[in-house]
Parts: C-alpha cells; sequence; structure tokens
C-alpha cells in the first residue's frame, strides 16, 4: 500500500509517467501454476510403487503378526525379559529346604501325613495317572519351588513334577498327576525350597565340601605340609599333578617320565620326581603313600599359602591314565558376594576396550599417512616426465633388495655386541653420537658459501650412512627390549605385564627393521633415479632421448606387471612360466610403452591421481569386508583370543578413518594452501605448515569417534573367537543363561555410555 502512495505521488510531480500501469502488474503476484493430469498421476503411481515395494519387504522379512501374539513365544519372551532384568551380579549361596508329604499310591495304603509348614496334598491318595493337587502358603512372592514325588524303592530318586513360582500373596496350588508307582507303604511328595543365606549387613561364611570326604580341610597351609586323601588304591607306579584352576603347575612320576592320555593333565609330561626342585614360594609334592584302598598326598609350600581352587590329581603310569581327581582344601566363602558372572564379565570387557585401543592406535598409526595419498586436493597436481616414472618403477625393487640386504648386513654386523646387554647398550650410545655428529656435519646450520659440488655428495653420503647406523641402532634397540623384557617379566609378579610389554615391542622392533629399511631403500634409489632422469633430459638430444623413453618404459612396464603377476600367482598358483612370467612382460611392456607415447605427448604423467584412485579403491575394498569376516581369517592365523580381533579391526580402521581423513584434507581452505607456497615452499612444508594445522581438530574427533566404534565392534568379534566379552555372551546366549548374559550386556552398555560421554568432553575441550 505505501508502495502504492510512492508512486502516485511521483506521477503527480511528473505527469509525463504513468508508473502504476507499468509497475503495477510486476508487484502483482503471479498465480501458482495449475497442477496438471500428469503431475496427478505421477503422485499416484509414486503412491502404487510404495505400497509394492513395501508389501514385497513385508512378504522378504516375514512379517507374521500371528507370532506376536502366539501364548507360548509371549510366555518364552516374558521370561528371557525377566531373566535380562535380573542380571546375575551377586552370588548368594542357598540353603536347601526340603518338606515330603506322604501320599499313597493307590489308596488302601496306610493313612499319611498330608499336611506340613503350609503345605498339603489333596486327595491323601490317588491311583496312578490319577490327580492330586499340592497347595502351600506363606512362601515370598515369586519364590521358586520345585516339586518331585519320591517313590518307595531302595534306590534314592525322586522323579519331577513341575518346578512354579509362588504367586504374589505367597501361595501356589498344582495339579499334579500321579506317577505309575503302586506301593503297599506310603509314598512322598518332595516340595523343595531354596533360601538365600546372609544379607550384605550380616554376610555368613559358607563351607563346601569340595573333596566330599565329611571333614573341615583348611585352605590355608599350617606347618609347611598338608595332606591330601584319595579313595582310590595306590599305583605302582603313580603320577600327581597340581592343578591351579586349568594350569598344571606341577606334574611328576614316581617312576620313568610318561605323558598322560586323559583326565586334567591330558597330553602333559610327567617328569620324574629325582628331576625335580620346587621353588621356595611353590606349592609341591613332598610324597606319596598308600594303605588298604586309600592313597595320601603330602603336599609342602610356605605358611599361609592359599590352596583354594587347586587340585589333585592320581595318574597310573603305568596306563598314563588318571585314577582319580579331588580338591586340595574344601571351599570357604562370604555369601552373599560378587557372582563370578561378574569378575569374568569385567575381565572380558576391561579386554575389550583394550582391544579396541590398541586396533586404534594401530590403525591411526596406518591410517594418517595414507590420508594425504588419497586426498585429491594433494594428489592431483602431482605428475613425473616419462623418464623419472620409469626410472623410479625400476628403482623400486632394487631399492627394496638393496634395503633388505642392508638389514641383514646390520644384524650380521651387531651380532657379537648382541651377546650381553652391556653390548646393546654400549653399541646402542656410540651409534647414535656417530649419527648425531654425521648429521650435525651434514646439515649444518649455516653456511658461508655454497657448498661444491664435491661436498654435496659427500654431504649425501654421510646422510645415506647415518641411516644404515639408524638400522643399527634399530637391532641392537630390539635385542635390549626384549632381553630387559624376558629378564623382568618373571620377577615382577603383579606386574609381569610390564616386562612382557617390553619383550614384545622388541619383537615389533625387529620386524620393523626390515620394513623400514625396505623402503628407505626404495625411498633413497627412487630420489636417485629422479635425479638422474633430471640429468638425462638436459643432458641428451631429443633423439636419443625419446628411444630411452621408450625403452626405460617398457622395462617398467614389465618389471610392474610381475610383481602384479607374483601376489596373482601367490593365490591362485597358476605353475606356468608362460602366464607368470612371458605373458606379463609381454602385456607389461605394452602398457609401458603406451604410456609413454601419451607421456611423451602431453609432457607429463599425472602420477598423483592415478595413486590417489588406486587408494580409494583399496580403501573401499577394505572397508566392504566386514571386520567380522577378518577376524575369521586372523584367528586362524594367529589362533583365538583378542590378538585376531585386534589385527581384524586395524585393518578396517585403518581403511576407515584414511577415508575420514582424506575426506578432511580434500576440505580444508584452500587460502593457507596458495600463500604457503607463494613463498616457494616445498611440498612438504606446505602439507606441515598449511594442511596439518587445518586437520588436526577433526583428526582428534575422527579418531576418538572411532575408538567409541571399536568398543562396540568388539563385543561381536568375539563371536568368532576375536576375544573380547563377546565370546562369553555369545556361550551364555547359547546356553540359555539369560542372567549372566545380562551382566555383559550390562557392561557393554556401560562401556559404550561411558566412551561417548568422555569422546563428548574430550571433543569440546581438544576441538
Amino acid at each position: 500500500m505505501a508502495d502504492r502512495e510512492f508512486i502516485a505521488e511521483v506521477e503527480q510531480s511528473r505527469p509525463d509517467l504513468t508508473l502504476v500501469d507499468e509497475i503495477a502488474p510486476e508487484m502483482t503476484p503471479p498465480e501458482p501454476p495449475e497442477k496438471g493430469p500428469r503431475r496427478r498421476l505421477f503422485i499416484v503411481l509414486g503412491v502404487i510403487a510404495a505400497i509394492v515395494v513395501y508389501a514385497l519387504a513385508f512378504d522378504y522379512t516375514n512379517v507374521d503378526l500371528a507370532q506376536v501374539s502366539s501364548e507360548t513365544r509371549q510366555q518364552s519372551l516374558t521370561r528371557i525379559l525377566r531373566a535380562l532384568a535380573r542380571p546375575e551380579l551377586v552370588t548368594y549361596d542357598q540353603e536347601r529346604v526340603i518338606t515330603q508329604l506322604d501320599v499313597s499310591v493307590p489308596c488302601g495304603a496306610p493313612t499319611p501325613v498330608t499336611s506340613s509348614g503350609g503345605i498339603s496334598v489333596s486327595p491323601a491318595c490317588a491311583a496312578p495317572g490319577g490327580i492330586i493337587t499340592i497347595s502351600g502358603s506363606g512362601f515370598d512372592a515369586g519364590e521358586r519351588v520345585t516339586l518331585s514325588f519320591v517313590p518307595d524303592t531302595e534306590f534314592d530318586i525322586t522323579l519331577p513334577l513341575r518346578t512354579i513360582n509362588a504367586e504374589d500373596d505367597g501361595t501356589f496350588s498344582f495339579d499334579a498327576t500321579v506317577p505309575n508307582r503302586e506301593s503297599e507303604n506310603t509314598q512322598q511328595i518332595q516340595v523343595l525350597t531354596e533360601d538365600p543365606i546372609g544379607t550384605w549387613g550380616d554376610r555368613v561364611e559358607v563351607w563346601t565340601d569340595t573333596n566330599e570326604n565329611g571333614i573341615r580341610d583348611p585352605a590355608i597351609i599350617e606347618n609347611g605340609s598338608l595332606d591330601v586323601t584319595f579313595d582310590a588304591r595306590l599305583p605302582e607306579l603313580p603320577g600327581v599333578a597340581i592343578v591351579d584352576g586349568s594350569e598344571v603347575v606341577e606334574f611328576i612320576s614316581y617312576g620313568d617320565g610318561f605323558t598322560a592320555t586323559s583326565g586334567i593333565a591330558n597330553r602333559e609330561i610327567a617328569i620324574p620326581e629325582s628331576e625335580f626342585a620346587p621353588g621356595p614360594t611353590d606349592l609341591y609334592i613332598e610324597g606319596i603313600s598308600g594303605e588298604g584302598g586309600t592313597t595320601t598326598v603330602t603336599l609342602a609350600g610356605p605358611d599361609g599359602f592359599d590352596t583354594t581352587g587347586w587340585r589333585v590329581a592320581l595318574y597310573d603310569a603305568t596306563t598314563t591314565e588318571l585314577v582319580e581327581v579331588t580338591g586340595v582344601s574344601d571351599l570357604y566363602q562370604l555369601s552373599p558376594r560378587i557372582s563370578e558372572t561378574t569378575w569374568v564379565s569385567l575381565d572380558r570387557i576391561i579386554e575389550t576396550v583394550f582391544l579396541a585401543l590398541v586396533a586404534t592406535s594401530a590403525g591411526l598409526i596406518l591410517a594418517i599417512p595414507l590420508s594425504f595419498i588419497s586426498a585429491r586436493n594433494i594428489m592431483q597436481d602431482i605428475s613425473s616426465t616419462v623418464t623419472n616414472l620409469a626410472l623410479g618403477v625400476i628403482s623400486v625393487p632394487v631399492g627394496g633388495a638393496a634395503g633388505i640386504a642392508l638389514s641383514r648386513a646390520a644384524r650380521d654386523l651387531t651380532e657379537p655386541l648382541r651377546s650381553s646387554w652391556i653390548g646393546d647398550v654400549v653399541g646402542i650410545a656410540v651409534v647414535v653420537a656417530a649419527i648425531v655428529g654425521i648429521v650435525r656435519w651434514a646439515v649444518p646450520p649455516v653456511e658461508d658459501e655454497p657448498p661444491t659440488r664435491r661436498k654435496k655428495i659427500a654431504h649425501r653420503a654421510g646422510l645415506i650412512g647415518a641411516g644404515v647406523l639408524g638400522l643399527v641402532v634399530f637391532v641392537l634397540l630390539s635385542d635390549l627390549l626384549g632381553r630387559f623384557g624376558t629378564a623382568v617379566a618373571p620377577n615382577m609378579g603383579v606386574f609381569s605385564f610390564l616386562g612382557e610389554f617390553f619383550a614384545t615391542l622388541g619383537e615389533i622392533f625387529s620386524g620393523l627393521t626390515v620394513v623400514i629399511a625396505t623402503l628407505a631403500g626404495a625411498g633413497v634409489l627412487v630420489n636417485f633415479a629422479s635425479k638422474a632422469g633430471y640429468s638425462l633430459r638436459h643432458r641428451l638430444a631429443p633423439a636419443v632421448l625419446k628411444p630411452l623413453n621408450l625403452i626405460l618404459a617398457m622395462v617398467a612396464g614389465g618389471i610392474f606387471a610381475l610383481g602384479v603377476m607374483a601376489i596373482l600367482d601367490w593365490f591362485y598358483r597358476f605353475q606356468s612360466t608362460t602366464i607368470t612370467v612371458f605373458a606379463p612382460l609381454a602385456v607389461g611392456a605394452a602398457l609401458g610403452l603406451a604410456l609413454a607415447i601419451r607421456g611423451m605427448a602431453s609432457g607429463q604423467v599425472n602420477v598423483g591421481l592415478s595413486t590417489y584412485t588406486v587408494a580409494r579403491t583399496v580403501f573401499n575394498t577394505l572397508r566392504a569386508i566386514e571386520p567380522l569376516v577378518m577376524a575369521i581369517v586372523f584367528v586362524v592365523w594367529v589362533g583365538i583370543g583378542p590378538f585376531a580381533g585386534s589385527l581384524a579391526l586395524t585393518l578396517h580402521t585403518a581403511a576407515a578413518l584414511a577415508k575420514l581423513y582424506s575426506e578432511q584434507v580434500e576440505s580444508i581452505s584452500a587460502g593457507p594452501i596458495e600463500a604457503i607456497r607463494a613463498t616457494g615452499a616445498t611440498r612438504l612444508q606446505t602439507i606441515v605448515y598449511g594442511v596439518v594445522p587445518q586437520i588436526v581438530p577433526p583428526y582428534i574427533s575422527f579418531t576418538m569417534y572411532r575408538w567409541d566404534i571399536n568398543v562396540r565392534m568388539s563385543t561381536i568379534l568375539g563371536f568368532v573367537g576375536g576375544g573380547g566379552i563377546g565370546l562369553i555372551l555369545q556361550q551364555n546366549v547359547n546356553l540359555l543363561q539369560y542372567r549372566a548374559a545380562a551382566v555383559q550386556m550390562l557392561f557393554i552398555a556401560i562401556v559404550v555410555a561411558s566412551m561417548d560421554y568422555l569422546s563428548s568432553r574430550l571433543r569440546r575441550r581438544l576441538v
């Protein structure tokens, strides 16, 4: 409205203008286009297509609501959900309360006792197959009651009838079918309940007669010895094994050595008693004797030694078979207590978290350098001449072989020093000092005058020598770490894992020596090849350089094709020289020739984009393979356990993080990079000062997020033997132990929630 008034004022002041007629139509909003019949038809067809798609989806997923309303399935679901809602975190020992009531089968037997302690049976007699009602009151709500029939027989047997739970008012009633057991005497209906012993405010010590001798055997050694009695005759040539949990600690023979063929020490080797020398803190066998039908094994050990959970197995050395196994002592525990399931689950969830940590750390180390070669903006402008590319391809296997030879030479040269840890320490100190001196000489901070060509060559030779000496340091360091870890681990008690960690680091360093030498040798030779290519291009005439490029490209293509075929031959075993040698040489040479002709025509070969494409393809392939499948392969390679799971997660993590990291590199701001390049910085300087500062925060965020993912994925890897808590979760589910499975599910939920909270806090502080 205000616009129209303004236009009217303008027209009054300028009669020659007619703005209303010209502008007003433009100010009128356009009318929406009418929806034509075609649009309506497309909407109808879209709705029909959606209905068909979802109908197919329901058909393929077998959606059946009749199963949901099944009473049997609802009862099973209720039982499982109630078990999952009551995780077995705490163990209460149970006191068995047995009530027996008389019943006559058939009628006519003596008058039975049909009521006791709030439990009754009605009627008091019945024919076989008849119905009697068992009732009770005064129970706790939901208390478990086991009903059985005890027949009149000389054997101690019971026939189960039903296990039920008391109602909310503490009562129960059950119509039982009388078994076909006739007797002139009264028979019994047995009602069994189990009451928990103790409370957290008043815990009670519970004794379990482990060796079933009816005597309270002590768990702690007093006066230096302890007798263990077997209800078995002493073999002529006995063997005795001491077992802690499932580990055979000591296995001796009172005759010749033998290998057990059964029982708890199966496949273990018994050594003659005369060859055994116990340590001052060991539990060991002091002697064995027999009298009549019993055998007594005397154990000795330091006073105060706790034998809870230890067992002794008696063997016959003549037959190599197990005679009997029994507990060393009885079991004394407090009720209630933290359940064994809880302790096992806690141990496995810690294993799961550390498994994920190792996999994330190893994957991070691999992913960071790989992320740069799979970033398009970093790789797209990397190109090379045909000469440099061909010489570089040829020099890679030669340099790698030279690096391997140098690593072996370093190991051979340091063998005298590796005879003791003193030699390792002295050798490392001397070699490191030599490396520092060479580097300071070869890379001076300030030079008064430009170095001569001879001096440049000497400096480069010195740096190469420093690299070779670095291999010597790696060899000595790996030996020192292994020697140190192996020596200290047995003497560190509960901290023995630290010694094992150093020993494992020594093995890792030893393997890395070969890898680093191979990569360094290939890198150094490629660098020399690049400089040689530059020299050839500037010194040779085009008439000579072109045929030389063609020849070099054919040789490089043949070498590359041979390398690819060697990998394929390892998988498929072609067993044909034509296929494995001549064919790849011919194909590779032809491809190299074609690439050289095209490269010489354009002047450059775009190496960066090719590398980028190959890297992205490899990462996408690895990410497409589930870690569960990878874990199956690694379990075959390294055995069942968390190591297999960590290797599988490392491979998948490296591929996933490399992709995430590279996409972050591709999305950085180009301004800082262009500014740094304008100063004449090299490619490495551009990455260090222009790229790295922009990617550090998201790299941290992605890494913590991946650790969170790996914790959750670790639980699944246990299903195929990849370690972690998943293995016992699967076992408990398969055994229908839902209360135990609920403990593992609770720990998983707590850890995942804690990881999410921790990672969000760290991202807020660091990112």
